[in-house]
């Protein structure tokens, strides 16, 4: 593929197949009713989430499982460490802070997205099968085995095997088979949804956390999946019986609208009137809510006409950056009453009877939004960790505390800028709010606070001449000096006579900061595990 001439002869990785949560969302859910899975398929599950969820501030176990099975990020990895090590949510305030911000997260995407874990799925990278072993209608899937914990809370249906990979080397994996539903996001026509047979070809046994598609047919698969291609894209995957439809729809002609060529070299001029165009006539989010409001009002669902419309115009605005051609929306299609579980206060709104008004409902009232308790000095003689004490540390307490106050300063500073409410929050990346000038692009927006809090934390741990992103072995042997300079670290954040000294700027906002120790996590995890291993031989 050459799109245009250049010197550039370097390969950038821009994604890689790995473990990735599946979710369902507003539109599949849409679908999936319009083409007959019943409700109670959909409240049962949604119900599993939220009562697991409730549970984690509670129960290691429960906490431990539920973000294995429905997590993927850095700030994650934290809170699993932090579990695995012994620390329970209850007597560690950070570690409750971190698990109460994903918990909140969690339920308000149930309630404002409809976004439920399904633990039978996975996202998955589409790849084309280069063997030539698929027929049209068939696909593999190969998923590498989510973690078995104690309590096992979500079941994922599948086992192991052992199968011969790259290099002819033996892993385990799992290998689905029968009926799935894949696939893309977003999808609005009810041929988006497609069912395939997942089938076992050795040939693709190199190919994992990925779905492969035939290369023959009479149409690509992944074109029939909301016209999407094999270019990166992310596809739903589900090998769950409840959630396979009984009935299919042909899938839509996704054929864009013909492009403009132009005979001449493009001008400034013209760039300037495209962006005015493309900033103008960007209908996307209107198309999709009125496609919304319509799949849940009208007699046919989604396959009455006024949504099969607007799934032809949501085609047509997806290409509109590529194309130029915008896709007007009517005033025949232009909502004027919203159901209930849009949360549109300033319109004139109904009690949804469809799916998604009952989950909807069924969640509502649940208070995710629950504050963090003030951190005092009462709160810190209660919780302080002796076992994160190690000899000399007292050399290191003055540089910490100066680096405290100037770590403080610049986390409240990003937290500020961005209008994010707590410190936990934008440690894990569960964002619950931004500021009104950031809401337009929240999913954008959270990555460049992602970046931003990484460069932070870079900068930070710098003093300790480097750091390992080794997450599979974080305890290994450190400098002696290293440990008693995380051990002054959390001193500084922890012990009563520091509570209020390093971050008085923030108590009147943020609460006591406690996230500066933890940006060195491994060290202190090692001074932790080392106290308990030598508690284990005394006794």
């Amino acid at each position: 593929m050459k799109k245009f001439p250049s010197t550039h002869t370097g390969l950038d990785i821009l994604n890689w197949t790995h473990f990735m949560p599946c979710y369902l969302n507003r539109q599949i859910i849409t679908l999936l009713s319009t083409l007959g899975v019943s409700d109670a398929v959909f409240e049962r599950m949604q119900e599993q989430v939220t009562s697991q969820l409730n549970k984690i501030l509670l129960s290691c176990e429960a906490a431990i499982e539920v973000l294995e099975m429905c997590s993927g990020r850095d700030g994650h990895h934290l809170m699993m460490q932090m579990l695995l090590t012994g620390y329970h949510p209850s007597a560690e305030p950070f570690l409750y802070r971190m698990v109460n911000a994903f918990r909140a997260s969690e339920l308000m995407n149930i309630r404002k997205k409809t976004r439920i874990f399904n633990p039978k799925g996975r996202f998955l990278m589409g790849c084309l099968d280069e063997t030539a072993n698929l027929a049209y209608g068939e696909v593999f899937v190969q998923v590498s085995p989510t973690p078995i914990t104690s309590c096992r809370i979500f079941d994922d249906g599948l086992k192991p095997v052992n199968v011969c990979g790259l290099d002819g080397k033996i892993v385990r994996n799992c290998i689905v088979g029968g009926k799935i539903i894949v696939a893309k996001n977003p999808c609005v026509h009810p041929g988006d949804i497609r069912v395939l047979d997942a089938v076992n070809i050795p040939a693709l046994h190199h190919m994992v956390d990925c779905i492969v598609f035939p290369q023959c047919g009479p149409r690509p698969h992944p074109n029939e999946c909301s016209g999407s291609d094999l270019d990166g894209d992310i596809y739903f995957v589900s090998w769950d019986e409840g959630l396979i439809p009984t009935e299919v729809d042909p899938p839509m002609d996704y054929q864009p609208p013909a492009v403009e060529v132009l005979d001449h070299a493009v001008t400034i001029e013209e760039i300037q009137k495209y962006f005015v165009n493309y900033m103008m006539n960007d209908s996307l989010g209107v198309i999709a809510n009125a496609h919304t409001v319509f799949a849940d009002c009208e007699a046919g669902r989604a396959r009455s006409p006024k949504c099969i419309e607007l799934a032809k115009l949501f085609s047509i605005a997806v290409d509109f950056p590529k194309t130029g051609v915008p896709a007007v929306l009517p005033m025949n299609l232009r909502p004027k009453i919203y159901p209930d579980f849009m949360e549109k206060e300033d319109k004139q709104q109904y009690k949804s009877k469809q799916i998604l008004g009952k989950l909807y409902r069924s969640v509502k009232e649940i208070d995710y939004k629950q504050p963090a308790a003030l951190f005092t000095r009462e709160d810190a003689k209660k919780c302080f960790d002796k076992d994160m004490e190690i000899s000399g540390f007292e050399h290191y307490l003055e540089e910490a505390l100066t680096m405290k106050i100037w770590y403080d300063e610049e986390l409240i500073g990003l937290m500020n800028q961005y209008g994010v409410e707590s410190e936990a929050e934008i440690l894990t990346g569960n964002i619950l709010s931004l500021s009104r000038y950031y809401r337009k692009r929240p999913g954008e927006v959270n990555e460049r606070i992602q970046r931003a809090v990484s460069a932070l934390k870079k900068e930070v741990r710098t003093s300790f001449g480097g750091y390992s992103d080794d997450k599979h072995n974080y305890i290994r042997n450190y400098d002696y000096e290293e440990l008693a300079k995380a051990s002054a670290w959390y001193y500084v954040t922890y012990h009563p006579d520091y509570v209020g000294q390093a971050n008085d700027q923030a108590l009147s906002r943020y609460n006591h900061l406690l996230s500066f120790p933890w940006v060195v996590y491994d060290r202190l995890l090692a001074i932790k595990k080392f106290h308990q291993d030598s508690k284990l031989s005394n006794d």
